[in-house]
């Protein structure tokens, strides 16, 4: 079984303050909310993660999307930013400055919630799906500062969504001695719909093709990895690229 680490995906952002005692209202499950006014920021990520189960022989495809929230930093504090859209309960987004306003998710993260619960809830199914030989994909995405790259990446003390998966990849396979695996990683970047591969300099403006196995990225490096740290290592090489084209 091939399992890939794909495309580096923006991240998103946070907020605080789910304590508040607001007025039932309806929930619309159809839009998010995206803008802000004045002094108020939104500091919301969305987690999305998409996976395929086997249920009564029937290929069922599940698409959750969860949110993220962030407090504000010592920064946003003092120059007088405010929250502009805060966790009402465990599915629902709530406007600071019109409660009536709401929309409805899989699941919402408060502020004080930790990347470890955030993935044993949103994404470690798709990890396990995906040892099965279920296809299976998450991202985060949000504006700039919103905390993408802290769940995603994480650091020593609080490990991000990304370490966690290839942890638990490899787990899974010390713990089913009775199946071989072949784990690869590749990492690509696409920006302003370019694809860049972020493990070959060499690899850009790849093309995604399509053939009878399905969709893939035309030249993409695809590395074989015998350890968590070696996965790690490339995912570190990868972003180092990434600061050498920007920079």
């Amino acid at each position: 079984m091939a399992s890939k680490q794909g495309s580096k995906s923006k991240k998103s952002a946070n907020s605080a303050s789910s304590s508040k005692q607001v007025p039932e209202t309806s929930v619309d499950r159809q839009t998010s909310p995206a803008s802000w006014s004045g002094k108020s920021k939104s500091h919301q990520q969305y987690v999305y993660s998409e996976s395929a189960t086997v249920d009564a022989d029937k290929l069922k495809e599940n698409v959750t999307v969860t949110v993220r929230f962030r407090p504000l930093s010592p920064k946003e504090i003092r120059q007088g930013e405010e929250v502009a859209w805060y966790a009402d309960g465990e599915t629902v987004v709530r406007s600071e400055h019109n409660p009536s306003t709401a929309y409805a998710y899989d699941r919402v993260f408060g502020p004080t919630t930790t990347t470890r619960h955030v993935y044993d809830v949103a994404a470690q199914h798709v990890i396990n799906g995906a040892m099965e030989g279920v296809n299976g994909t998450i991202f985060a995405y949000g504006v700039t500062s919103s905390g993408k790259t802290h769940t995603m990446h994480g650091d020593q003390r609080s490990p991000g969504i990304i370490p966690l998966a290839v942890k638990d990849a490899f787990s899974i396979i010390q713990e089913t001695p009775s199946r071989e695996f072949l784990l690869r990683v590749s990492y690509i970047e696409i920006y302003n719909e370019v694809v860049n591969d972020l493990l070959n300099p060499a690899g850009q403006n790849l093309r995604i093709r399509e053939d009878r196995q399905g969709i893939f990225v035309e030249g993409v490096k695809e590395e074989v990895v015998l350890s968590p740290a070696h996965a790690l290592s490339l995912i570190a090489a990868g972003e180092g690229i990434v600061k050498l084209i920007f920079v």
